[in-house]
């Protein structure tokens, strides 16, 4: 499986101590066991883009010095630069998230305009991190509420909402559709909207709580 090669050959860092080492290999292990099984259940193997592998000390200097951090959903995301470009550094703050199924699942939509496309992965932490092209965005739900100051009218026209809605729903359509079953999101919100503020595109991020509809069925149940 090519789209998983990166993942297997990593390489132990002598600065590292022989203790952080083993927690970063034992974490390796299971989050790529449990990334694998989520490409597997979701497209039979056949994955249509590979992805990328950072080690926990590549994070560590991509985001050292970094001072921008923006809030979403259940994550935040910090910019860091890894091989001289500036990317977007995600974390979890939820436990409940499947972030495997994200990866997974990201990973195979990152060719959509409408998709914040994904560099890359790390599974050294407890807690896998996302690696994503960076774009100077806002989350729609501050553009909506102007973070801050709910009560203050938004700047957004009823146009561009449309034009929003419209670009967030065909990426929706192909989640329902172009799987080998249809996937349902079930937690699209403003929130997890990103506006690049440089071009107007709306990118839909965080999968984490999606789940395939069982055969024959037209619905799931939470």
């Amino acid at each position: 499986m090519p789209f998983f090669r990166g993942l297997t050959k990593k390489k132990l860092f002598p600065s590292a101590s022989a203790e952080k080492r083993k927690k970063e290999y034992d974490c390796y292990l299971q989050n790529g066991s449990c990334v694998l099984e989520e490409f597997l259940a979701l497209c039979d193997g056949n994955c249509r883009i590979p992805i990328r592998y950072f080690t926990a000390i590549e994070i560590d200097r991509a985001i050292k010095h970094t001072k921008s951090k923006m809030e979403l959903s259940n994550v935040y995301m910090v910019t860091g630069s890894l091989d001289n470009r500036l990317v977007l550094v995600r974390f979890n703050n939820c436990e409940f998230n499947n972030i495997h199924r994200d990866i997974a699942i990201t990973a195979q939509m990152s060719h959509l305009k409408n998709v914040l496309r994904l560099v890359g992965c790390c599974l050294e932490f407890e807690e896998p991190v996302m690696v994503y092209e960076y774009v100077e965005g806002i989350s729609l739900s501050d553009l909506l509420f102007k973070k801050g100051n709910i009560n203050k009218k938004s700047s957004l026209s009823w146009g561009n909402r449309l034009r929003i809605s419209n670009k967030v729903a065909s990426a929706i359509v192909f989640l329902h559709t172009e799987f080998t079953t249809p996937i349902i999101h079930r937690d699209l919100k403003a929130q997890n909207v990103i506006i690049d503020e440089k071009s107007g595109v709306a990118k839909i991020v965080d999968f984490s709580l999606s789940i395939s509809l069982p055969p024959g069925e037209l619905e799931v149940q939470d």
